[in-house]
């Protein structure tokens, strides 16, 4: 894959890490951006060897949103906004899509600033672990525009209506302490020890039983849409599949013999 706007690679332990590589934009989106990080994530759901993905950027920056300048101030801006709309169905905003979808597990590690469709990328990952230097805006509102569910309905199950309908009709940006507080992070650490911290989750979690944590993402994502007891019977159904896995045997064997688990997959 031609990368210039990502970086990409997988590490021993199963883990891919994606960087937006556009520090001197702070890691903005332009529409190559966009179809490179669809790739990516692509390339990482075929990826038998990849069992985690941990999205990060270069810089001082997770995402600054769209790069303006390439995409509204450049020459034929009016013509560039109507093509922005084409070029993100096809790829911008099908990243966002791939990545909420993607089956494996997910880490946004948000080094810095992570404000409109960079905002919408950490929260369509399923961890977010955030430097003490990391900010978070939706601020699509403030451009007079409307943004991706990302705000409209992840963010809302994360920190509750009230402060969901707060950040998406403001804008206003919050810094790391405060989204540790209304959970929008897990976890907020010093800037210098963001990575080791993410990479350490991250290999955790390839170590895991990738299929069991593939029905685990399954019903949290169904959870998002049925009544408690319809989920209990989605969930229940999942679950006689993993009773019959050589992982669900390898987990008790192991624990039994007093060593890690080794799961394949199976």
């Amino acid at each position: 894959m031609d990368e210039s706007d990502i970086l990409y690679n997988v590490d021993e332990f199963g883990v891919a890490t994606l960087t937006i590589n556009r520090p001197e934009r702070m890691n903005a989106l332009r529409p190559q951006t966009g179809k490179e990080i669809r790739d990516a994530i692509v390339r990482a759901r075929e990826d038998d060897a990849v069992r985690c993905l941990l999205i990060t950027g270069a810089g001082r920056g997770f995402c600054a949103g769209d790069d303006f300048q390439a995409i509204f101030l450049a020459e034929n801006a009016s013509t560039r906004r109507i093509q922005r709309q084409v070029e993100r169905i096809k790829s911008g905003e099908a990243s966002i899509d791939d990545l909420f979808a993607l089956e494996k597990p997910t880490i946004a590690a948000v080094n810095g600033p992570a404000v409109g469709y960079g905002m919408d990328i950490a929260l369509y990952c399923d961890i977010r672990f955030a430097s003490e230097n990391a900010k978070f805006g939706w601020y699509f509102v403030r451009r007079g525009v409307l943004g991706t569910v990302g705000g409209t309905f992840i963010l809302r199950q994360l920190v509750g209506l009230s402060k969901a309908f707060e950040l998406t009709l403001t804008g206003d940006l919050v810094d790391a302490a405060e989204a540790l507080r209304i959970g929008l992070v897990s976890k907020v650490v010093p800037a210098d020890q963001l990575m080791d911290e993410a990479r350490a989750m991250a290999r955790k979690l390839a170590s895991g039983p990738p299929l069991a944590q593939r029905a685990v993402k399954r019903a949290m994502h169904k959870g998002f849409q049925m009544d408690w007891k319809t989920l209990g019977e989605y969930q229940q159904a999942l679950g006689d599949v993993l009773w019959e896995t050589e992982d669900h045997m390898e987990g008790v064997n192991s624990f039994v013999e007093k060593r890690e688990p080794r799961y394949r997959g199976a």
